[in-house]
C-alpha cells in the first residue's frame, strides 16, 4: 500500500506543477440552451 500511496502523492506533484486554470469557452446561456434542446430521458 506505501507503494500506491507514494505514486499518488508524485501524480499529484507533477500534476500541480504542470496544471492549468480550466477556462469555460461557452457561455452559461448558450450550455443552458443547449441543454434544454436534449431529449426528455425516458424511464
Amino acid at each position: 500500500m506505501p507503494d500506491l500511496q507514494d505514486a499518488v502523492v508524485r501524480h499529484i506533484r507533477v500534476h500541480t506543477k504542470t496544471s492549468k486554470p480550466f477556462v469555460w469557452t461557452k457561455s452559461a446561456d448558450a450550455i443552458v440552451a443547449k441543454l434544454s434542446r436534449l431529449p426528455a430521458p425516458s424511464e
